[in-house]
């Protein structure tokens, strides 16, 4: 198994059965800004391949890890 794949796996469990609703209540955020952030995230990870649901699932883990993470990515350019 590659790495990514191992991290994709740890990751996979953190939106598991997570709305955006709970992923912002999490982060005292508004869902307005969570469905922004999920949309950049698919644009995102949909370049790595993969299906768009899949793409979804992961912009939502990375989502739970930092609300702002797609902001992050696109300022730090990667």
């Amino acid at each position: 198994m590659y790495f990514d794949d191992l991290i994709n796996e740890k990751l996979s469990r953190l939106s598991k059965n997570k709305t955006t609703r709970d992923i912002a209540k999490l982060h005292n955020t508004s869902s307005a800004k969570i469905k922004a952030q999920l949309k950049r995230g698919k644009k995102v990870e949909r370049e790595h391949g993969g299906t768009i649901s899949k793409a979804k699932d992961t912009a939502l883990d990375h989502l739970v890890e930092d609300p702002k993470y797609y902001t992050k990515l696109k300022k730090a350019k990667l």
